[in-house]
């Protein structure tokens, strides 16, 4: 890894202290001690950090002023903070809490500010400072998602489920799992149960014993996803399989994990920025071979987790139509299960598009919110999300209707409609691919391309500065849209 974070070590730097002499030293010197000048200046002091220091200490008397000077390359990220900082006036420094500057690139002349005290005595201050390396070009094929075969390799579809189920083995979770495509009240799908019955002879008469990796799953990619950070954690980490059974497909999977943030993440005053997950990320750009395998090993190893994982999402299609749905682990009767829940940011369109009740709450909901839907900031409540999306191939989209909204509300924002679909999973997957972002030969749509280049974008900010603001859906700045 690239990503340097030193140990703190602490060094003072405060000023001397020289006692004033005493009245009887001052006699036996024959000397009249001068009186105490109160509008003297205060004693200067400079919290000042080495170039192989983290950490420096001073005393800042009341009423005094104490540089902040970080001895640091020509071009360097520093992450500045200090201790005591409700206490100081903070000058020059740009903070993002009080007392902490995310990291930032500086250069060598830049000065960093300075602190003040106006307390009645004297308060000891303490300096930090985390370096990291000059950022490097981010590489999407190692920073972003991985598909070369060794890397894709590291975790598989026994794997996973080991990973996702209470036993640590997954097969009876796996067959209760594709089970319930077939009983869901709103669409009963036969394509996964067929798929194991037409393995069972070699799987054996116990799922918990049976050998997963026989299974006809490939994993497509690792796909990072460090843009969907939020102020709890740092996105998700997420594996992509396809089912390469001869008759049994295209059937998809995708295993969905959180990041979690490390300590390095987290800054003094609790919140979470992710810098250090992100140039850990990053550092992945610049290894190759044993190198970069060992590092995605350790990636793999630390992000694919049964604390981690969230939810797992299937797109099939062994029978026509294509449906989509995210399923989340519970326990049903002491019995780990995965049930299909309604789709994260998904509007459910043919229902809301049908005159009723449910419409008419939609479109008071769309009137009151307008503004923050269409800048695609605002979570969609679950009665107006889909339990799943199923989209006829090669039948033109059906958009939502939002025909009745007050006038006013349409003209001020014409694109309402687009911005409510693109929030979803059907929009993205079908306006500029064939509803599959990840191929089975690993291949990517042309709308996964530019979202890649996007993330890379946002990447980099992450390394150097505040990332700016990631609204629900595509992070390109003109997606395709129906």
């Amino acid at each position: 890894m690239r990503l340097l974070v030193s140990a703190l070590l602490l060094a003072s730097c405060g000023t001397s202290d020289v006692a004033d002499p005493t009245p009887a030293d001052a006699a036996a010197q024959d000397v009249v001690p001068d009186p105490v000048d109160s509008s003297a200046p205060a004693p200067a002091c400079v919290l000042r950090v080495e170039a192989d220091a983290q950490a420096a200490q001073a005393i800042v008397a009341a009423g005094a002023s104490c540089p902040i000077e970080v001895v640091h390359g020509e071009s360097e990220v520093l992450e500045v903070w200090l201790e005591a900082a409700a206490a100081l006036t903070v000058e020059g420094l740009v903070t993002d809490e009080p007392g902490w500057a995310r990291p930032r690139i500086y250069s060598a002349d830049d000065h960093l500010g300075a602190v003040s005290h106006m307390g009645d005595e004297g308060l000891e201050v303490s300096l930090h400072v985390r370096r990291y390396e000059p950022p490097v070009q981010v590489d999407i094929d190692r920073s972003l998602v991985w598909t070369d075969e060794p890397l894709v390799s590291l975790c598989g579809l026994d794997c996973l489920m080991g990973v996702a189920s209470d036993d640590g083995h997954g097969g009876a979770l796996l067959q209760r799992w594709f089970q319930r495509f077939a009983t869901t009240d709103h669409s009963e799908r036969l394509g996964p149960t067929l798929l194991l019955d037409a393995y069972a002879q070699v799987l054996g008469p116990a799922a918990e014993t049976w050998d997963l990796s026989l299974l006809p799953f490939k994993v497509t990619a690792v796909h990072n996803r460090l843009d969907l950070a939020t102020d709890e954690h740092c996105g998700e980490l997420r594996v992509s399989l396809a089912s390469i059974d001869p008759e049994h497909r295209p059937f998809h999977l995708i295993f969905l994990f959180r990041q979690a943030p490390r300590p390095a993440d987290i800054s003094p005053g609790g919140a979470v920025h992710c810098t250090a997950t992100a140039y850990e990320w990053a550092g992945l750009s610049v290894l190759t071979g044993d190198a970069l395998l060992a590092a995605a090993q350790a990636v793999i190893a630390e992000g694919l987790t049964h604390e981690r994982f969230l939810l797992a999402e299937s797109t099939e299609f062994i029978v026509a139509p294509w449906e989509w749905r995210q399923w989340f682990a519970q326990a049903e009767a002491g019995v780990r299960v995965f049930e299909n829940r309604p789709l994260f940011q998904t509007i459910d369109i043919p229902g809301l598009n049908a005159p009723g009740e449910l419409r008419d709450d939609f479109l008071k909901w769309v009137a009151d919110n307008a503004a923050a839907i269409d800048a695609r900031q605002l979570l969609i409540p679950d009665a107006f999300r889909a339990p799943s999306a199923r989209i006829n191939q090669g039948v033109p989209w059906v958009p939502l209707d939002l025909s009745g909204l007050p006038a006013d509300v349409a003209q001020a924002h014409p694109t309402l409609r687009q911005s409510l679909e693109m929030v979803g999973c059907p929009a993205c997957h079908t306006a500029d691919a064939e509803f599959i972002q990840t191929t089975e030969e690993r291949t990517f749509s042309p709308f996964y391309e530019t979202e890649l280049d996007a993330r890379a974008e946002h990447l980099t900010a992450r390394l150097t500065d505040t990332p700016p603001t990631v609204p629900f859906g595509p992070l390109q700045a003109d997606p395709v849209t129906h």
